[in-house]
């Protein structure tokens, strides 16, 4: 018989993570691209609220575009060439000094420099940052060929933009240890 005020325990909480039905493996790959996304946002904050305001021969950097390359050349053709579209597409709508035409730009050098990368280059530290160097320099390149091409800019500041792909590669061995780490969440898909 039992008592009105006999000891019954609680129910079990069931947290969000059960509800999801999410497996460990998923679980891991969000929480890599999470961290991929928060990455790529320090970076634009960094560079819309801090770096913005710093002007070496008339240029300031661009971050997030080296930070996409990076993360692009880390996981790999298939899944970074996504990624880079993806990404690039979130960048333009933060308002990207090349416009909409560096979605294009951005998503294109990723896919050429890790094809580069991973046909004819070793794994490591040089040639990461090689082949982000080349994607900047190309990138920053078309933006002000079809700045040229507009309009919108003068022949006299190929320097600016020279400049700017060398202060954007600054953060590049800096940004290569973190994006690595990151990367070997829930698995390699390119061992460094």
């Amino acid at each position: 018989m039992a008592r009105k005020y006999e000891f019954k325990p609680d129910k079990p909480q069931i947290s969000l993570a059960d509800r999801l039905y999410l497996t460990k493996k998923q679980r891991k790959q969000l929480l890599k691209w999470s961290l991929y996304a928060l990455v790529l946002l320090f970076l634009s904050v960094v560079q819309d609220v801090l770096l913005s305001r710093v002007r070496l021969f008339g240029a300031t950097t661009e971050l997030v575009p080296v930070g996409i390359v990076m993360i692009c050349l880390l996981e790999g053709l298939e899944t970074g060439s996504v990624f880079a579209l993806v990404s690039a597409c979130l960048y333009q709508f933060s308002g990207t000094p090349g416009g909409t035409y560096s979605i294009v730009f951005i998503t294109f050098y990723c896919v050429l420099v890790t094809l580069l990368r991973q046909a004819y280059l070793q794994k490591g530290f040089l040639p990461a940052l090689l082949c982000t160097a080349v994607a900047m320099i190309l990138y920053e390149g078309s933006v002000f060929a079809i700045g040229l091409f507009l309009g919108k800019t003068t022949p006299d500041r190929v320097l600016g933009f020279a400049v700017t792909a060398g202060l954007s590669l600054a953060v590049a061995p800096v940004l290569y240890p973190v994006t690595l780490s990151i990367g070997k969440i829930g698995g390699e898909v390119w061992k460094e």
